[in-house]
């Protein structure tokens, strides 16, 4: 029983890491469509479409959106 506690904790943390990066990622593509204004309102100006800003793919991949989000952390 107790050499499993190890190796369920490793798998609980790397379990909860994984869900931390893609919710990162989700965050971080989010916020460079807002910046970039990607998902602007057609109709009513100055509104956000959320209905993009939910599908949008602000960058081509992933990891990019993970690669800038660990290394532009504001203190």
């Amino acid at each position: 029983m107790r050499k499993h506690l190890p190796w369920t904790l490793l798998a609980l943390t790397l379990a909860l890491a994984a869900w931390l990066a893609l919710t990162l990622v989700h965050v971080e593509n989010q916020r460079h469509a807002l910046l970039t204004r990607a998902c602007a309102d057609p109709v009513f100006k100055g509104e956000i479409d959320l209905k993009c800003l939910a599908k949008v793919q602000s960058r081509p991949s992933w990891w990019q959106h993970l690669r800038y989000a660990l290394s532009h952390v504001r203190e």
